[in-house]
């Protein structure tokens, strides 16, 4: 009766470990043979060298060239707006005018006292040869004709400030005011912005500092216009790295003639730091990541070997392996969830023929 239920147990163990038990004549097994596993059929591609960019993506805002906000220097009552919304002015075009005739009568005034002044000094420099004059009254009046002509400068000056002119070229935006209207020092009376090429500013990691210059190239798009690239330059990088974020601003310079671009869109930024050439590529759905390390299965002699690969740069679907592979080398792109370290495989090659296999050996 034991030697029944001991062959009954060996029977039940064949059935559940697939193998063949041999049991001895007191019934307890005494080695096994595992059946050949059957090959798994899989697709794999070999690593290859080539050229890969090292590419950096952000985002970013719009800002004019040059941007202002034209404000009034001084007070008064708006005489004349000379500019229309919207409009292209250029650099020293008047854009408001205001009251000014206050302004224009104390600077005659000014210029009387000025004129006056100077008739004064002329007369007593003809007498002081004749000593009809003392010099200290030549040298007084020479003072009063100079704080005279302070005076007509000043009055100048505020007459200029009822003037507001475009100090740069550009386009207005909105009028602020109306004609009549009383303004004071600093309300805005409309703004302006030189559209012609428009500064774009982002933000790229330190780590990415060795690889800027100006002048790199950088290509932006917006969902405005989608399926465009804008196509400009950097031309700036900030001196500080923000202890917070570990980043550090930039700015790209891009050209803008037909005025698509405005101040304050949003724009995603694809900055190329570096191109590497002669390095290995392998797929990225052949990555198997464990924790924060990178794994490949390779086919080596129609078996699986699975291998640890430091990664680099990832573009269009590429990924370069820094360490642990070398070119040629036949690695499992589909399929990886199937497979497990010396398992038999039918590889086929992307695009090609099945790779032949070894036969498959009991171990």
């Amino acid at each position: 009766m034991r030697l029944h239920l001991q062959i009954a147990t060996a029977i039940a163990l064949v059935a559940l470990g697939g193998g063949v038990w041999y049991v001895t004549g007191s019934g307890r097994p005494e080695g096994t043979s595992q059946v050949a596993a059957r090959p798994v059929d899989v697709v794999a591609s070999r690593a290859g060298r080539g050229e890969i960019k090292v590419v950096f993506d952000a985002v970013g805002t719009l800002r004019a060239n040059e941007a202002v906000t034209v404000t009034a220097k001084t007070a008064g009552l708006v005489r004349t707006i000379r500019f229309q919304e919207g409009q292209k002015v250029s650099a020293g075009d008047v854009l408001l005018e205001l009251d000014d005739t206050e302004v224009r009568a104390n600077l005659a005034v000014a210029e009387a006292t000025r004129r006056n002044a100077a008739q004064l000094l002329e007369r007593s420099k003809a007498l002081l040869p004749r000593q009809a004059i003392a010099q200290a009254k030549v040298d007084e009046l020479n003072l009063q004709l100079q704080g005279a002509e302070a005076s007509v400068r000043a009055a100048q000056a505020r007459l200029q400030d009822l003037t507001i002119r475009a100090p740069f070229g550009g386009a207005t935006g909105l009028r602020q005011v109306s004609p009549g209207a009383l303004v004071q020092p600093g309300t805005p009376v409309t703004t302006l912005d030189d559209t012609g090429v428009m500064k774009l500013e982002f933000t790229v990691p330190e780590a990415a500092l060795p690889q800027l210059r100006e002048g790199m190239e950088i290509a932006a798009s917006s969902n405005v216009y989608p399926g465009q690239a804008f196509q400009g330059t950097l031309s700036a990088v900030d001196t500080r790295i923000d202890s917070v974020t570990r980043t550090l601003a930039a700015v790209a310079r891009l050209p803008n003639p037909d005025g698509r671009l405005r101040p304050g869109m949003f724009m995603t930024v694809r900055l190329t730091l570096e191109n590497r050439a002669n390095v290995v590529l392998v797929p990225e759905e052949a990555l198997v990541p464990v924790g924060d390390r990178q794994f490949v299965y390779l086919v080596v002699e129609g078996k699986v070997q699975r291998r640890e690969i430091t990664i680099g740069a990832r573009s269009g679907g590429n990924v370069e392996a820094a360490q642990g592979l070398q070119g040629g080398e036949l690695i499992i792109t589909r399929g990886t969830q199937k497979v497990r370290e010396g398992l038999p495989v039918n590889a086929k090659i992307s695009g090609g023929s099945d790779v032949p296999q070894a036969a498959a050996r009991p171990s």
